[in-house]
């Protein structure tokens, strides 16, 4: 399942790292506001872009955003399953775990920031993910709803 059109990935993969990350934040406030107005298809697909991005821009920055590709992992994955789309959620996790296992392990830095091996074991316990998710991302609550079953699109434009 890819949210992001193969232009878009294009065009996306060009930008800097920093440019990538403001973009991924830019993505995942527009999130946050589909999640409180419990628009679950345009919160999977603003979640569903910036998770793209994250794999996107570690790609070429293997040892960056792999907390970024954790956080819009748990949140699509988590509205996936929501409205029973558990192959689809299933795939994210594993693009997401895969892509984490890439790259050399990063270590915890200066900042604080966790491992890659600290972001896999979360994706994969999810009841680290409700704090996982407080500690990095500046969200009032873990978004819980429960939204009706059906088919999100496949690609965003």
């Amino acid at each position: 399942m890819k949210f992001l059109c193969p232009r878009h990935r294009q065009i996306f993969s060009r930008l800097s790292l920093n440019e990538q990350n403001e973009l991924w934040l830019f993505w995942m406030e527009y999130a946050f506001t589909f999640c409180e107005n419990q628009d679950a298809e345009k919160m999977i697909a603003a979640t569903g872009s910036a998770f793209d991005l994250a794999c996107l821009a570690r790609a070429d920055h293997p040892d960056c955003m792999h907390v970024e590709l954790t956080l819009a992992a748990i949140l699509v994955c988590r509205a996936l399953r929501d409205r029973g789309e558990h192959n689809a959620a299933d795939y994210v996790l594993f693009t997401a775990v895969e892509n984490l296992q890439l790259a050399e392990p990063c270590v915890n830095s200066a900042s604080g920031c966790c491992s890659t091996d600290d972001c896999i074991a979360v994706l994969l316990d999810t009841t680290r993910q409700a704090d996982f998710f407080s500690e990095y991302l500046n969200w009032p609550v873990f978004p819980v709803a429960q939204y009706p079953a059906t088919l999100a699109e496949n690609a965003i434009n």
